[in-house]
């Protein structure tokens, strides 16, 4: 069982707050080293690791235990920031000659802050480093030094910055891991735009667009076709006899003719024309810049054509029936809306099964094929 969001965030929120309490034992090493080196007391090095040591691992174990989950996040961070501070500032009080230390390791501390405030309250904590620091220099300032530059006081203060380009790079790494989780959603998030956008706009069984669709793009061809004086072309189709299919073969077997069917009339299909169920065994076809009736008529008669040869055992078994396709046609006529086209196409489709079914019937001229499937 893949682990919850909740388990992930909450064992995020504990390696965080482990990882304060390594910084600040290795930085208690770095003051105890300090004080072997006599830059500093023995007794002010011990008391910076139990403050230190003390309030990390106070946050380390109410996060464990779940007593801080009702602050959130922001809180939790806010407060561990602000008790660092505190801590920080008030060694760099107490200790001056090892102010650069508590300085930088609060600027480190500001570090692991980007990646979960937002900029404004980044900048609310930049203003507040200003002034605590600020105020801490000038509090100590007649006391400040620095460890005597000593070989040792060297190597540790080397030793310090080591560590703190360390705790940067954590820092970094961070950032990557972000950037990374951030980019691959954005991956998932497009495949799933590219999902619904399938899912508005095609109908499920055939892949044919749906009326919604085709309605927006006819209603878009008609402006075009106002603009640049090219008139389209509507074809209504109807599979004949589909009633019957449904009753012998059932409605996986009806299902099959639809799918075949609209398979074999995109391959008949000009790469402009657009394809769409319009709701049962109808379908629309869409020829833009077709301003002819003769032009529209050649392709729907190819598709026509491919119905009525098409093998349908190999979709329906031995006992197939041949599977025949209507159809009307219309032109687009100036100032004529989407619907009045639509509806000159039906009638069209309405005589040309009348007339006998497997034709195509457009402005009252009638193309009768007899080809029957073997």
């Amino acid at each position: 069982m893949s682990e919850s969001k909740e388990a992930r965030m909450q064992r995020h929120r504990l390696q965080m707050t482990l990882l304060s309490v390594v910084n600040s034992l290795l930085q208690s090493v770095v003051i105890g080293l300090f004080a072997a080196s006599g830059a500093t007391t023995w007794p002010l090095a011990t008391a910076f690791a139990v403050a230190s040591l003390v309030t990390t691992g106070l946050f380390a174990l109410a996060v464990a235990r779940g007593w801080v989950l009702r602050l959130g996040d922001a809180r939790l961070l806010h407060a561990q920031l602000a008790v660092n501070f505190v801590v920080q500032l008030a060694f760099l009080i107490a200790i001056p000659t090892l102010w650069i230390v508590f300085l930088a390791s609060t600027l480190i501390t500001c570090s692991y802050a980007m990646v979960a405030l937002t900029p404004r309250q980044f900048t609310w904590l930049w203003l507040a480093y200003g002034l605590t620091t600020g105020l801490a220099l000038f509090a100590g300032r007649e006391r400040f030094a620095s460890p005597t530059p000593t070989a040792l006081n060297i190597a540790i203060v080397w030793l310090f910055f080591f560590m703190g380009v360390r705790r940067l790079a954590v820092t970094g790494a961070q950032f990557s891991r972000l950037r990374e989780q951030l980019s691959e959603k954005n991956k998932q998030l497009t495949v799933l735009l590219e999902r619904n956008q399938a899912l508005a706009t095609r109908d499920e069984l055939t892949g044919a667009f749906n009326r919604r669709h085709l309605m927006g793009a006819l209603a878009d061809e008609r402006e075009r076709a106002r603009r640049s004086d090219a008139a389209f072309s509507v074809a209504i189709f109807d599979l004949d006899w589909f009633k019957s299919i449904n009753d012998g073969h059932g409605h996986a077997g009806g299902d099959a003719v639809l799918k075949a069917f609209c398979d074999l009339a995109r391959a008949e299909l000009r790469a402009s024309d657009l394809f769409a169920r319009y709701g049962g065994e109808e379908f629309v076809l869409l020829m833009p810049a077709t301003p002819t009736p003769d032009a529209a008529r050649s392709v729907v008669e190819r598709v026509r054509h491919a119905v009525a040869a098409h093998d349908w055992r190999a979709v329906l078994g031995e006992q197939a029936p041949g599977v025949t396709v209507s159809a009307g046609l219309a032109t687009w006529r100036r100032d004529e809306s989407p619907e009045t086209v639509l509806a000159r196409a039906d009638a069209a489709l309405y005589d040309a099964k009348h007339q006998g079914r497997n034709r195509s019937v457009v402005a009252g001229v009638v193309v009768d094929d007899p080809l029957v499937p073997a």
